[in-house]
């Protein structure tokens, strides 16, 4: 495997924690007085559905094996993955270093 793919893929399991860490932690039944009604400690559980567009963009981007669709695939993955807070942004720098390695290798 090549830089691009291994950093890619790491990339991407970040955000299978961004999607899979909500769920377990969000204060369902917890008053609303203490916790400022819908404040909670990371993103609600329904907005991981959306995180799982740019998990499956980082895979396939770095599984292809044609180096320009595989970087324009991680950099739309890292774009996406904005939405994910903290750990998004670390995933953010990830899936971007690897698209511009994937696409620094064609010239």
């Amino acid at each position: 495997m090549e830089t691009y793919q291994i950093l890619g893929l790491i990339g991407s399991m970040l955000l299978v924690m961004a999607i899979v860490t909500p769920l377990f932690f969000y204060p369902r039944y917890a008053p609303a007085m203490m916790f400022g009604g819908m404040m909670g400690f990371g993103m609600m559980p329904g907005m991981a559905f959306f995180l799982v567009i740019p998990f499956a963009l980082g895979v396939v981007g770095s599984l292809i094996s044609d180096e320009t669709t595989a970087g324009i695939l991680l950099i739309l993955a890292s774009v996406f993955s904005l939405i994910a807070g903290f750990i998004g942004i670390i995933s953010f720098i990830l899936l971007l270093i690897s698209g511009i390695l994937a696409l620094r290798q064609r010239i």
